[in-house]
Parts: structure tokens; C-alpha cells; sequence
């Protein structure tokens, strides 16, 4: 399975290279950080040319924000392109669960992803203080 990050600035760019400090290496993983280069659509022009190598196998595109100007972009291209799945809300968690994800990943099981990438954002203060309220009785 090919993974498609792809986020304003450069947001994408260091989820992958933190990820594969993390993981090492991730092959088919590809992080692209759109309009950095001045360039509106030259990240959908790359994206186009990996969707166009394998018109068979799942590819995964993960945005940064649901309604942000590359999601609405990405999500354009489920028109054209089958084999996509997009998620949105990009984050360590999310992606840690996803390479080392012991099945196929597919549109069924993409949820258990997901829950898992939800699970990875919480407030530390709230959980430092229910486990004192725990250990207070």
C-alpha cells in the first residue's frame, strides 16, 4: 500500500521523516507540503503521477485539517481514482498505527486506524488527575 501525506507548509514532511526515525524506513510513504514552492498545484501533479503507477492497489491519502484547501483538493480525486482512501487530521499516532498495522488495510478496516490515531490526543493534566482521584482511594 502506497501512503500520500500531504499538508499546508510542511507539516507532512516532518510526520515522515519523525515517523521513520520512530519506524525506519516506510517504502511506498511519500509526504508532499503543498504550495510551499509558490505553486498551487504542483504537490496534486506528483500525487497524480504515484496514483497513476498502480491503478490496483489501496492508496492511502492522510491531509492535515477536514476542510482546508488540500483536503478539499485531495478529496476531488476519489472521483477519478478507486483505489483511494482519504483521511484527514494527520497525526503521529495515526500513521504509527497505520505502517505497523499487522492486516491489509482497507476501507473496512480503516476505522480500527482511525479510532486508534483519536486515542493518541488527550489533555495529560486530565489524566494525571484522574489517576491521583485513583490512587486517592
Amino acid at each position: 500500500m502506497k501512503i500520500i501525506l500531504v499538508s499546508h507548509g510542511k507539516l507532512a514532511l516532518g510526520l515522515k521523516d519523525t515517523l521513520e526515525m520512530i519506524v525506519g524506513q516506510v517504502d511506498g510513504l511519500y509526504a508532499f507540503a503543498a504550495y510551499s514552492d509558490g505553486s498551487k498545484d504542483q504537490y496534486l501533479k506528483a500525487i497524480d503521477a504515484i496514483l497513476e503507477t498502480d491503478t490496483t492497489e489501496p492508496i492511502l491519502i492522510i491531509t492535515d485539517v477536514l476542510g482546508g484547501s488540500v483536503n478539499n483538493e485531495v478529496w476531488q480525486l476519489l472521483a477519478t481514482h478507486p483505489q483511494l482512501i482519504v483521511l484527514t487530521g494527520m497525526n503521529l499516532p495515526l500513521l504509527m498505527t497505520l505502517v505497523t498495522y499487522p492486516n491489509q488495510v482497507t476501507l473496512e478496516t480503516i476505522g480500527e486506524i482511525v479510532t486508534a490515531g483519536q486515542h493518541g490526543v488527550m489533555c495529560i493534566n486530565q489524566l494525571v488527575t484522574e489517576k491521583i482521584d485513583k490512587e486517592e482511594f
